[in-house]
């Protein structure tokens, strides 16, 4: 059997990782955007292999670093199952439409080139099949599989498979993307047992999260200095699945709860609203709290407070709005979407904070702010930075180098030979790697982008 880690090698994006077996059997893990490729031309639109020789596809969640290039894989011959849990597959279709939209919208601008249209997404749509935590099933007489919480986002798997050749049985185990432990809504991580191989993500490899207080305490603290205090705006960019939803239920019980005043909420993100939705559909899946949220009121993330921007209507209701507010809006590293409206509009207004909810890339906009640039290009128009500007990590949706090395510990037998670094940057990956065990040092290798491994 043969491991070529073709997506997410020494860096963030794009994974995809292909096993071959001594049969022929071609499975499939994960089918992302690379977000290194700007314009569509080259990583992402072009597959190192055939599309068409791949028999199954396993998908460990929705986020279109992972799951974001499947439609072009149909687009190019691909008709295998797609196979994943219930609410990514519901997610999957919000996620696939938003990223058709925001290809035609810089396709049309000449910036970039469309990997794929509605209709593959439709046909992709087509060829999914969902399955449960915890059941194994059978994909042939080779190779069977089991999906366990990975606790990154509603949803999201890791995937361990038990594949038979010469009357030997080899266990495989990718992590997809890890959940940090105690976040909102979102079940701790499980780890996969009794494995010989471990494929992991090394996204926080080398960092510490910083902020040690709960994620109420942290918005008590900035809704009171710049709400209360200032009468200002204050603006969280998060991700429109799952950072928005932990955002929304946190605030939703500060505010029922009597914590904080009846200030106005804004959520802002027509992909967020979707989520929230599904989430809502799928509690069953989340944390006790946000099941026992849900069995009370019937829903995770309404409150009176909360202003939902779905229409031409309600963006002119929350442009006239002139009282102090909060703002939760898309994308979290501020790169396109909603967000950057309200940039533009509140960067130059020194009662205003941004308070950006998680990690940002460099280069991005968000990163940009981070720096203490004194003047940004937002839109097309260069603006002095008069706001405020800062970061938590509280609603992280990865696991810290502590948590890395836990779970690492956690899964480590005798039996383990082989741990692979990926999704993360190769700096941190190293780091981490420095950071284990003797023991586990040596098992730990850090694949380039087509390197090819026997199993």
């Amino acid at each position: 059997m043969k491991y070529t880690c073709w997506g997410a090698a020494k860096q963030v994006t794009g994974s995809m990782h292909l096993l071959e077996l001594d049969s022929g059997y071609k499975i499939l893990v994960d089918c992302g955007i690379d977000y290194e490729d700007k314009d569509n031309k080259t990583i992402n639109s072009h597959f190192q292999f055939n599309p068409k020789d791949i028999d199954v596809l396993l998908l460990t969640h929705a986020h279109i670093d992972h799951s974001g290039n499947i439609p072009n894989l149909v687009k190019q011959g691909f008709q295998g199952e797609i196979i994943c849990t219930e609410p990514t597959a519901f997610l999957l279709d919000k996620l696939w439409i938003d990223s058709v939209n925001i290809q035609n919208n810089n396709f049309n601008r000449r910036k970039t080139a469309r990997l794929y249209g509605f209709k593959e997404v439709k046909e992709a749509n087509e060829q999914l099949l969902t399955v449960n935590f915890n059941q194994k099933f059978t994909l042939n007489s080779e190779v069977s599989c089991t999906f366990h919480e990975a606790g990154h986002i509603i949803g999201a798997a890791s995937i361990r498979l038990e594949v038979t050749e010469e009357n030997s049985i080899k266990t495989i185990g990718f992590t997809g993307d890890l959940g940090n432990p105690g976040s909102k809504l979102i079940v701790d991580p499980e780890p996969m047992q009794g494995l010989n191989y471990l494929i992991t993500e090394t996204t926080y490899g080398n960092r510490q999260h910083k902020e040690k207080r709960s994620p109420e305490d942290v918005l008590i603290e900035y809704v009171t200095k710049t709400c209360v205090d200032q009468e200002g705006r204050l603006i969280i960019p998060a991700f429109s699945v799952g950072r928005t939803q932990a955002i929304l239920f946190t605030l939703k019980k500060l505010f029922n709860t009597g914590i904080l005043p009846p200030i106005r909420v804004f959520a802002d993100s027509p992909l967020a609203l979707a989520s929230s939705n599904i989430h809502n559909r799928f509690s069953d899946y989340l944390n006790d709290e946000a099941k026992n949220n849900m069995l009370v009121d019937g829903s995770l993330f309404d409150f009176k407070s909360l202003y939902l921007v779905e229409d031409k209507s309600d963006v002119e209701d929350m442009e006239l709005y002139r009282d102090s507010c909060i703002i939760v809006s898309s994308a979290g590293m501020l790169e396109g979407g909603r967000i950057q409206h309200h940039i533009s509009d509140h960067i130059q207004n020194p009662s205003c904070t941004i308070l950006i909810a998680g990690f940002c890339s460099p280069g991005t906009l968000g990163a940009q702010l981070l720096e203490g640039r004194s003047m940004i290009r937002v839109k097309g128009n260069d603006k002095y930075v008069y706001a405020k500007i800062d970061q938590t990590d509280v609603f992280s949706a990865h696991p810290d180098t502590d948590g890395l090395q836990d779970y690492f510990e956690a899964t480590h037998t005798d039996q383990l030979t082989k741990i692979f670094f990926v999704h993360g940057e190769e700096e941190s990956m190293y780091e981490l790697k420095s950071l284990l065990s003797d023991d586990l040092q040596k098992k730990v290798v850090i694949p380039s982008k087509g390197e090819s491994f026997q199993l």
